[in-house]
């Protein structure tokens, strides 16, 4: 014999399923760190994971990774890129020859930009940081160490002995003049007349 199944009012369905899903009522939502979690993926199959259990589209994924690209060119597009050490090699190079104040405003830093893509900063001081980042490519940071300090200290103290001996020099050569022999005029001193 075939059972009846019960007919179930909303009612009677509400009244059965009261309490359900509220176990875990009392307790705190839990916090994600979204950063924490992202450093966590290693690989494209993680990552592609990850955005799909995020509801995120192909295109939304690639205009977020698009605009960090564009706002950190310099650093992604210039800097790690191999085939552009010869480009910042040259730029160097030209700093060297007509600094970097007449770098900012020549056509060679013109030139490195077409080639790289680079964006010309507008203020000197955001060049000054950018160029100091391209000497890091090549290991040519400022040295720190107190050393051009310490050299420019003793090129000084030598210079002021030199100039203590030409002074020594200068006053073996000339005679001393006994003033007791001479009178101020208007006109300056005068040999005594007898």
């Amino acid at each position: 014999m075939a059972r009846k199944k019960k007919k179930l009012t909303l009612q009677k369905m509400f009244e059965r399923d009261a309490g359900q899903g509220l176990e875990n009522f009392d307790k705190p939502p839990t916090k994600v760190n979204v950063f924490e979690r992202a450093s966590k993926i290693k690989t494209w199959n993680m990552f592609i994971h990850l955005v799909e259990q995020e509801n995120i589209t192909p295109a939304e994924a690639l205009t977020v990774v698009l605009k960090h690209v564009k706002k950190n060119w310099t650093r992604l597009k210039i800097l790690k890129d191999p085939q552009q050490m010869e480009a910042i090699a040259n730029l160097l190079k030209w700093e060297n020859k007509i600094k970097r104040k007449k770098l900012y405003q020549s056509q060679y830093l013109e030139d490195f930009a077409q080639m790289t893509g680079y964006k010309i900063p507008n203020t000197f001081h955001t060049f000054e940081t950018e160029m100091a980042l391209f000497r890091n490519v090549f290991g040519a940071k400022r040295d720190k160490s107190g050393k051009f300090l310490m050299e420019r200290a003793a090129k000084e103290s030598l210079r002021r002995v030199n100039k203590e001996k030409r002074l020594a020099k200068k006053e073996k050569k000339y005679k001393q003049i006994n003033y007791k022999n001479y009178d101020m005029t208007p006109l300056g001193w005068k040999k005594k007349q007898e």
